[in-house]
């Protein structure tokens, strides 16, 4: 078998730095494609971008981080401003116990899914921001959503090690798997990119590479321009564009014999 990875870059759209970069990383580097989210403060503008520069696009469902909502108010998922709470830790447990709006949610991710594909680019993965469509109360509506929008891939982050919310990760993971086998749509053999998420540079990311097994692999990259002072993350943005762009990283790939493609290649 060969080694074939997709390299995926999150965020595309929550603002111009992470958009610029990603699009740097993919004209320069070896990014293959990158998940969009629509909702984010820039991706009206970087809409001619994503188009020009050809990256495969999926969408990057997001109902955390501060944005807007872009279908109204969804209630128990939303502040007093009506903006997304910042953070899993206070989606999550709502979702679990069902307090939020299930009809309102539905139409929010539905909505975010026409957004990018209703402005002329075509879908072929889905995903989320910090992966609460891992979540049975989002999960099924994700499935349900991928069949309307002929979206053939989800992501199904995995993690080795990463403390127990790792453990959890991977055993709601294999939840997802076995809902998408049921449901005839597809997923990576694996995944990389959790444990060090917005640090995969350097060493760590030569190391991933290099440990890579035959199959497919989705490999989970944050780059772009320090963001930091619209996202306090403790992302090393450019330093993950740093070590993507890199000719040594190019040099690994092509001696290891590793096949880049992306979502959109592989249908």
């Amino acid at each position: 078998m060969t080694i074939v990875v997709i390299v995926n870059a999150d965020d595309f759209g929550l603002c111009r730095e992470i958009t610029a970069g990603i699009v740097r990383a993919h004209e320069e580097g070896i990014v293959t494609s990158t998940s969009v989210a629509v909702n984010g403060a820039y991706f009206k503008d970087g809409l001619p971008l994503l188009k020009g520069c050809g990256i495969d696009a999926g969408i990057h469902l997001t109902l955390t981080g501060g944005e807007a909502p872009v279908s109204g108010t969804i209630e128990g998922l939303v502040d007093g401003s009506g903006l997304f709470l910042r953070s899993y830790r206070e989606v999550a447990p709502r979702i679990v116990l069902g307090r939020f709006d299930r009809d309102a949610l539905r139409r929010e991710l539905s909505e975010q899914i026409g957004m990018l594909r209703d402005s002329g680019v075509p879908v072929s993965h889905m995903d989320s921001h910090q992966h609460l469509h891992l979540l049975p109360g989002i999960r099924d509506i994700a499935i349900e959503l991928a069949h309307r929008f002929k979206i053939r891939w989800i992501r199904v982050p995995s993690a080795r090690g990463a403390g127990a919310r790792g453990l959890v990760m991977n055993v709601l993971g294999r939840g997802l798997k076995v809902r998408l086998r049921e449901h005839g749509l597809a997923f990576t053999d694996w995944f990389g990119g959790f444990e060090h998420r917005g640090h995969m540079a350097g060493a760590r990311l030569s190391s991933l590479v290099k440990g890579l097994g035959n199959g497919i692999t989705e490999l989970m990259v944050h780059p772009g321009y320090d963001a930091s002072a619209v996202y306090n993350w403790g992302y090393a943005w450019e330093d993950e564009l740093e070590a993507l762009t890199s000719e040594d990283m190019k040099a690994m790939i092509k001696e290891m014999g590793i096949r880049l493609t992306s979502f959109k290649e592989i249908e």
